[in-house]
């Protein structure tokens, strides 16, 4: 051996052979190499769950039909299979950016893996809908669920919901079909006198009830909702401000419903006795007719039903009553003086009352009182003016406005 390893032939010819097995190994591709190369038994491995990815414009389009994972088998040498099932440093995805809005049979496809592998990808194809993007802001409403869960003789009162309006983005034909937007709320806490969910999801149907697949901004809200814990019925008084016209005078004014029905805390509700801050506008009547008014809501509670009632106001022509006689009694006279009505002579006053003639039935001079004051006035003649008090809702006119009086 060592007189060959000493003999230049020797080591021209293993050179020789080292330089054809090295320009070999470059030049093969891996599959020529492997069919001169002893074949190692072949492994396969299933990976589920692997993610789709989609490749299109999506600031311009949506797609429907793609599902979010796949199943991948891979076949080939061992070593090779159990590294891509370990590291699966490879992507499946669907290639959509060549193709127009519409239905199409698109082909899954991969890359990262290595040529000595055979790919199997389940499903292979899939049914695919592109719609052009649409984007559309809507109410965010709150369905509460397991109502039956609340206490008995509580009530739930007005949610507010935070944001109150989303943000909902499909494709066109999915935005079009929206008839609700919901916020769900289980009554699986209640804390106190509200229920407060942080994270409210928020769903989208159409009109059949259906919910629509479509993504949400944000996809879910704070909503809050108070629980009241009683009710009481109260009457209803309306005020009035403006008047009617000439010749006319309001014969009475009333409320359909005449009562309401408010909602709140027990130490709130004991306090109201009724709600009087109702006001209708005379002005915009020339005859009988209704108007629907706001029902105010008293501080403190969280809410009255119903919330709006109508305003019955009937009118009838104005007439006039005259009533006469009326004593001016004197007020304020020292001690010891003696006052004298010049004008009027008698010391009474005639009072005209406008009003309906059902109105004036009842109205009597006994219904009025008129009055001067005379406290800081000496002797001599002076003028004083005639306070008038009669009945509530009624306008009315004096024959005199002033005494003329002297005091001595």
């Amino acid at each position: 051996m060592d007189k060959w390893l000493k003999s230049p032939w020797f080591i021209r010819i293993i050179s020789l052979l080292l330089a054809i097995g090295l320009y070999v190994s470059v030049s093969l591709s891996d599959n020529e190499a492997s069919a001169l190369l002893p074949k190692s038994s072949s492994e396969t491995a299933t990976m589920s769950n692997i993610p789709l990815q989609v490749r299109m414009d999506e600031e311009k389009y949506v797609v429907r039909g793609v599902p979010q994972t796949v199943n991948v088998s891979i076949e080939g040498s061992g070593g090779i299979v159990t590294t891509t099932e370990r590291v699966r440093a490879f992507n499946v995805f669907v290639d959509l950016e060549k193709l127009e809005p519409g239905k199409h049979d698109v082909r899954v496809q991969h890359q990262g893996f290595s040529n000595n592998l055979s790919v199997n990808i389940e499903p292979q194809t899939i049914e695919v809908v592109i719609e052009e993007r649409a984007t559309k802001e809507f109410n965010a409403e709150v369905d509460i669920l397991n109502q039956d869960q609340l206490n008995e003789g509580m009530i739930l009162g007005d949610p507010s919901v935070d944001p109150e309006t989303v943000e909902v983005t499909g494709g066109k034909s999915e935005v079009d079909k929206i008839a609700m937007v919901k916020a769900i709320v289980d009554l699986n806490k209640i804390d106190g006198e509200k229920i407060s969910v942080d994270n409210a999801p928020v769903k989208v149907y159409d009109e059949q009830g259906n919910e629509l697949n479509v993504f949400v901004d944000p996809s879910t809200v704070q909503v809050d909702i108070p629980v009241e814990g009683g009710q009481k019925e109260v009457p209803l008084s309306v005020q009035t401000k403006g008047e009617l016209p000439n010749g006319l005078s309001l014969q009475s004014i009333s409320t359909k419903p005449e009562t309401v029905t408010v909602f709140g805390q027990e130490s709130l509700l004991k306090d109201v006795k009724e709600i009087s801050n109702l006001t209708v506008d005379l002005s915009s009547f020339e005859k009988d007719g209704s108007v629907e008014i706001d029902v105010p809501l008293p501080s403190g509670l969280t809410r009255v039903e119903p919330s709006t009632v109508q305003a019955q106001i009937d009118v009838e022509e104005t007439v006039e009553k005259i009533l006469e006689d009326i004593p001016v009694q004197v007020n304020g006279l020292e001690e010891g003086r003696d006052i004298t009505f010049i004008e009027p002579e008698n010391q009474a006053i005639t009072v005209t009352v406008m009003g309906t003639e059902k109105q004036l039935q009842e109205i009597t001079a006994e219904d009025f009182t008129a009055t001067i004051d005379v406290q800081g006035y000496y002797e001599g003649e002076f003028d004083a003016e005639i306070q008038i008090n009669g009945p509530e809702g009624f306008d009315y006119t004096a024959n005199f406005n002033y005494a003329r009086v002297r005091i001595e």
